[in-house]
């Protein structure tokens, strides 16, 4: 007897559906004149939104579609795959690479277990507190650590561990919370401190160019420490208000004792993974001195972890790593290359910059924000930051006002966004698995209007009064 074809449910149909709806009305809605907006054009932000709607429906493994995406690209955009394939020649994959193996080593020695649980017990053993304990790491680090992908590596180590021995299951509202926290953490205390990210440090210097200015480190953390930190306040209060866990301090405080009861005292493992992830810290800090890269840090590490008398990785342990999630990582990365070599960045940049015209300073500074929301779609901040903080200084002297009030803000919209794609930190978080998507955008959405909110009636106020 013939078996029964598989039923597939009107939902997934729907899903379906949809994914293929959505990159035909963005194909043809865009005003395709073969100069300004070209068919290449058309079919890159067509198959960037069929991606994003893919990755929203869950219809087919994020992972695939990193696969595929940069394929498409070269076979129905015509971009060259030298082009395509840049992303794998830049540091984040080896930041991937070496995060991966630091979270194995904090794993399998039980470190981040530890620094977990003692994290969560010093903040009065509530998980709130275990969230607020993470975020006051993060910021501690912050300004020590430039490159921002190395302190994700650290942090989203950290936040998995917490979560194994706290027992939060993958995709729970728990993990979800906690892996989130951290990963919002790493990204808002990066606005506070001219070190605290590559781009800021790039941005301030396409500024100081133009201007003939310089903004030292403690002039740029006077205009940016305070609104920073409530900014990275307000980030975790959302994950608290939207992502409420049930667990209350009663029934957390024993499991949290008989947690760290269960793993006896400091073993030489964890002590020796100790020594290296505080040489890790070190390395990362310091790389102005050393000139070595985070991403060659971390390689460095990992191998250092090879070595006898450290035996903290093997041959065995080395291959248990999944690094599935790097090939969704570089496939998303490749909508910002494929993007800017079809010219797509510069048809958005004449589209948006003229509407900034004959505006006040607290109203272009406002659009800047906004600005930087919109670009984020397309490129990453990086990118966005070497492209557009050019043209946004020349407005912002043709009006009068001081410039890096537009940067400022416009550095606040790229740090917003919904979808993981759009930004590598929490594109590395969410690739762990441990985030619903629903709830990410979820919180993610609140935070980017919150944040417009807090633009316009706190930080620009406020800027208005320092610069």
């Amino acid at each position: 007897m013939a078996a029964n074809p598989p039923v597939i449910e009107k939902g997934t149909l729907l899903k379906w559906a949809l994914s293929l709806a959505v990159p035909l009305i963005v194909y043809f809605a865009l005003p395709v004149d073969g100069t300004t907006v070209t068919k290449p054009m058309a079919m890159f932000l067509a198959i960037t939104a069929w991606a994003v709607t893919v990755w929203a429906t869950d219809i087919i493994n994020e992972i695939a579609v990193g696969l595929a995406l940069p394929v498409l690209y070269i076979v129905f955009c015509g971009v060259k795959q030298q082009v395509v394939y840049t992303p794998w020649l830049s540091e984040v994959p080896i930041i991937v690479i070496g995060g991966f193996a630091l979270g194995k080593i904090l794993q399998d020695t039980g470190l981040g277990k530890r620094i977990g649980l003692t994290c969560v017990r010093a903040m009065g053993g509530s998980f709130i507190g275990a969230l607020w304990g993470l975020t006051l790491a993060v910021f501690i680090v912050a300004p020590l650590v430039p490159a921002v992908m190395g302190k994700a590596a650290i942090f989203c180590a950290i936040a998995i561990s917490l979560c194994e021995a706290l027992d939060f299951k993958e995709k729970s509202r728990e993990a979800t919370a906690v892996v989130l926290a951290a990963c919002l953490a790493v990204m808002s205390t990066k606005v506070c401190y001219l070190t605290g990210g590559a781009d800021n440090v790039l941005g301030m210097g396409l500024i100081e160019k133009i201007t003939n200015t310089k903004t030292t480190w403690m002039e740029y953390a006077y205009h940016n420490f305070l609104p920073g930190t409530l900014y990275t306040i307000m980030s975790l209060v959302l994950v608290t208000l939207l992502l409420p866990s049930k667990v209350d301090s009663k029934t957390l405080q024993p499991v949290l004792e008989a947690k760290l009861k269960e793993m006896g005292p400091v073993t030489r493992e964890q002590k020796t993974a100790a020594v290296l992830m505080l040489l890790t810290l070190v390395l990362l800090a310091t790389d102005k001195l050393h000139g070595v890269a985070a991403g060659l840090v971390l390689i460095l590490v990992t191998f250092a972890a090879f070595l006898p008398g450290v035996n903290l990785l093997n041959g065995a342990r080395f291959g248990k790593i999944n690094f599935a999630p790097l090939f969704f990582v570089m496939g998303c990365m490749t909508i910002g290359s494929a993007g800017g070599a079809l010219k797509v960045t510069e048809w958005v940049a004449n589209g948006l910059l003229p509407y900034f015209h004959d505006m006040s300073s607290s109203y272009a500074s406002a659009t800047a924000y906004v600005f930087g929301v919109a670009v984020n779609f397309l490129l990453t901040p990086l990118a966005a930051v070497t492209t557009m903080t050019s043209p946004l200084t020349e407005l912002g002297v043709k009006l009068g006002m001081d410039p890096r009030m537009l940067y400022y803000s416009f550095a606040y919209g790229l740090d917003n966004i919904i979808f993981p794609y759009e930004y590598a930190v929490p594109l590395y978080f969410f690739s762990t698995g441990y985030i619903v998507f629903k709830d990410f955008i979820k919180v993610m959405a609140v935070r980017m209007v919150l944040a417009g909110v807090f633009i316009a009636f706190v930080a620009i106020p406020y800027w208005k009064f320092v610069l």
